[in-house]
């Protein structure tokens, strides 16, 4: 299974907010199925070590000690388009302008009236509406003497949706942290835009055991390169709602999921995989989260500087690591780093 495939299994999936947790766990076992075949063995995080960054430096080392992955929301990510989520705001505006209709409303009453489900054109939008709010705000509300106040209501719902939507856009962001790996520890470009133009270095994990056994509050995903954007048209929807007061369920518990995976095809040749730290918060945070999970071995840059390296080859001796180095092969034409043992 490739990650095409695998984008087609994750988001045909789509699980209510509210079910039991069997049918959770009976709708997520596709999903379970498919990063079984698909997780490598290993997986590199490459690593900074940047001399006129002490600070960065001095973290990055502590977190290696201490066997620590931080993990920052996607704001902080240097494309400003990965895992931005895009939605259909023409369509919503529409909806939402054909819901103000005097007819709209009386036919909505109706239906409310006789116990009826929400008309099919909702459903896209709206699919866990709480009818029962609904029916107090619509059943006893003469709709014949009110066509200003409508027209007023529909305005101003109008505009709370182009400020806010871009808002909760930025916010889907921060709504979990991600640590970011790489399935090669020998890719020139990697080694040049996330280790300090290969002054820093890269550790090596084996996460299949995650698979068995987990992660609190954390999962392993392939990210999905598409040259479109994730549509959480229903996600907005139902963000916005709440924020406005509407509490509705979430129509995919998976939204956070899927809205933090997808990037433009043209990263694709960082073959990335990320884990999701999606732990509870009182509030939507930039603040990094900490996975501990141990290294199994570390790959030291070409250009690090022996002082850095060696402080590192005393913690992995500490460790009893494995250790690399990388280097490039003259006689080689490929175009792609090499590794050895380091010995110290």
């Amino acid at each position: 299974m490739d990650r095409s495939d695998f984008a087609q299994r994750l988001n045909s999936i789509v699980i209510p907010e509210g079910i039991s947790e069997e049918e959770r766990n009976k709708s997520v076992l596709p999903i379970s199925e498919a990063l079984v075949q698909m997780m490598p063995n290993s997986l590199f995080r490459y690593r900074p070590c940047d001399e006129n960054n002490p600070e960065q430096l001095k973290n990055n080392i502590k977190a290696f000690r201490d066997d620590n992955i931080y993990a920052s929301t996607a704001d902080k990510f240097n494309d400003p388009y990965d895992t931005l989520v895009r939605y259909d705001i023409n369509g919503i505006k529409e909806l939402v302008s054909s819901l103000f209709l005097p007819d709209t409303l009386i036919q909505i009453k109706r239906y409310l009236e006789q116990g009826n489900n929400l008309p099919e054109s909702w459903k896209q939008y709206y699919p866990s509406l709480d009818l029962d709010n609904l029916k107090t705000q619509f059943i006893d509300f003469d709709i014949n003497t009110a066509e200003e106040y409508i027209e007023n209501q529909k305005k101003k719902v109008l505009s709370n949706i182009d400020f806010y939507y871009p808002i909760l856009a930025e916010m889907s962001k921060r709504f979990v942290t991600i640590a970011c790996f790489c399935e090669s520890v020998q890719s020139i470009a990697m080694w040049s835009h996330y280790a300090c133009s290969h002054q820093g270095f890269a550790l090596e994990y084996n996460f299949r055991a995650t698979l068995i056994k987990g992660v609190e509050n954390c999962a392993l995903f392939p990210v999905i390169y598409d040259d479109e954007r994730y549509d959480a048209s229903s996600f907005m929807a139902y963000s916005f709602l709440n924020l406005m007061g509407v509490k509705i369920l979430n129509p995919d518990a998976m939204s956070h999921i899927k809205c933090s995976l997808h990037k433009a095809k043209l990263w694709e040749y960082e073959k990335e995989w990320r884990i999701l730290n999606y732990t509870p918060r009182i509030t939507i945070t930039d603040v990094p989260s900490v996975i501990h999970y141990p290294p199994i071995a570390i790959y030291y840059g070409a250009r690090m500087p022996f002082q850095i390296k060696m402080q590192l080859h005393e913690i992995a001796q500490s460790k009893k690591m494995t250790e690399y180095e990388m280097f490039i092969d003259y006689s080689s034409p490929k175009y792609e780093m090499c590794y050895r043992l380091f010995n110290g």
